[in-house]
C-alpha cells in the first residue's frame, strides 16, 4: 500500500486517492505499474498524482517490497565507444519498465572494478551485469557480486565461473574476416597483419587465437583496446618498410587508429592497405574511409539480458543465456573486389 507519508512534502496518496475518486489500493496499483487494472482507471490515478505534484517514496516502496527495482552494470572503459553503445542499449532495453540501471567505469582498473561492485551492493541493487575488465583479476569482483545478487558476465567472462554469460562468438567473427580476405587474395595477393587487443580480457584473447588458428602465416602483433595502439601498431608496419596489406585488428577502436595513422602517413585506405575492425561501433560508418568490420547483434543481446534481469526479480536463478552470431559489415575500408 501506499503509505501516509510517501509522496512529496504535504501530498499524501490519499490526496491522490480522493482527488482522483478512487481507493487508496488503487492508487498503490497504479503507481506500482500493475497491469490488473484498467488504462482508464490507471490514466486517471496517474493524471491525479502529476496534478498534486506527488512522487513515490522509492525507499518506502523498497522496504516493503524487499527490492529497490535497480541494477548495477560496471563496464571496463566508458571512453570506449563499444562499452558506452553497450550501456546506451542495455538502458533503452529497460525503458518501458520500472527499472533503474546504474552504471559505473572501471576505467580499465580491477580495483575500481571491486569497488564498484561493492558501491552497488551497498545500495542493493537487485543484480548486476559486469563486463569483466581482466579475465583472471576480475574474479574477486564477480564472485563477490555472486553470491550476493543475481549476476551476469556480458561481452566478457572469467575462465572456470558458472556465473551465466551472454556475448559475441569471437571465433565465428574472426572466421568471417578470415574468409573476406582468403576471398580477395588473388586480386590483392599482400601480407596479412593482425592487431590484438591483449591477452588479458576474454575477447581480446579469443579473437587473436581464432584469428592466428585460420591465418597462421599472419604477422601478428599485440597492444591493447585502444586508439592509440592502432596508431602505433600502423606506424610500426610502416616503419618495418611494408607498402602494402591486410591489417585486421580485434576491435573497431584499434581498426580506426591503424587507418588514421596510415592516412596521415601519406598512405591509401584501401589502395594501398584494407581494414578490417570487429564491434560496428557508432563512428566506424561515419569514419574516413568508412570501416568494415564484423558486427555484434548488441540490440539483441541487450535484449536478451533485459528479459533475463526483470525475470531474476522474481528469483536469484538466472537461467543458461549463450552467445549470439556477429555478421560481417562490408564498407570502403575493405571493399569487395
Amino acid at each position: 500500500m501506499v503509505s501516509e507519508n510517501e509522496g512529496s512534502p504535504g501530498v499524501t496518496g490519499h490526496d491522490v486517492a480522493r482527488h482522483a475518486g478512487v481507493s487508496i489500493a488503487s492508487v498503490s496499483r497504479a503507481l506500482s505499474g500493475n497491469r490488473q487494472m484498467s488504462d482508464e482507471l490507471k490514466a486517471r490515478v496517474l493524471d491525479s498524482a502529476e496534478t498534486l505534484g506527488y512522487q513515490v517514496n522509492l525507499v518506502g516502496r523498497a522496504l516493503r517490497k524487499k527490492r529497490t527495482s535497480t541494477f548495477g552494470l560496471v563496464i571496463p572503459d566508458l571512453e570506449n565507444p563499444f562499452f558506452s553503445s553497450l550501456a546506451q542499449n542495455i538502458s533503452r532495453s529497460f525503458a518501458q519498465s520500472e527499472v533503474d540501471v546504474l552504471i559505473a567505469s572501471a576505467d580499465n582498473d580491477v580495483g575500481q572494478e571491486l569497488r564498484a561492485v561493492q558501491s552497488f551492493l551497498g545500495r542493493q541493487v537487485d543484480g548486476i551485469v559486469l563486463i569483466p575488465h581482466d579475465e583472471k583479476e576480475s574474479r574477486a569482483a564477480l564472485e563477490k557480486a555472486s553470491r550476493l545478487v543475481p549476476t551476469i558476465q556480458f561481452d566478457r567472462f572469467v575462465p572456470g565461473s558458472n556465473v551465466p554469460f551472454v556475448g559475441c562468438d569471437n571465433r565465428f567473427g574472426m572466421k568471417l574476416v578470415a574468409e573476406h580476405i582468403a576471398e580477395h587474395e588473388q586480386a590483392f595477393p599482400e601480407k596479412v597483419f593482425f592487431v590484438g587487443g591483449g591477452q588479458s580480457s576474454s575477447s581480446g584473447r579469443e579473437r587473436s587465437s581464432a584469428f592466428m588458428d585460420f591465418m597462421p602465416d599472419s604477422d601478428f602483433r599485440d597492444g591493447n583496446f585502444g586508439f592509440s595502439w592502432g596508431q602505433e601498431a600502423a606506424r610500426q608496419i610502416l616503419s618495418e618498410g611494408h607498402s602494402r596489406g591486410f591489417i585486421a585488428c580485434a576491435a573497431d577502436v584499434i581498426a580506426l587508429g591503424v587507418s588514421s595513422m596510415l592516412i596521415s602517413m601519406g598512405r591509401s585506405v584501401p589502395e594501398d592497405f584494407r581494414v578490417v575492425g570487429f564491434d560496428d561501433v557508432g563512428v566506424s560508418f561515419l569514419a574516413h574511409p568508412t570501416l568494415t568490420t564484423v558486427r555484434q547483434p548488441i540490440a539483441e543481446m541487450t535484449s536478451a539480458i533485459g528479459e533475463i534481469i526483470l525475470a531474476s526479480q522474481s528469483s536469484k536463478e538466472i537461467g543458461a543465456l549463450g552467445l549470439f552470431k556477429p555478421a560481417l559489415v562490408v564498407r570502403e575500408s575493405s571493399p569487395i573486389i
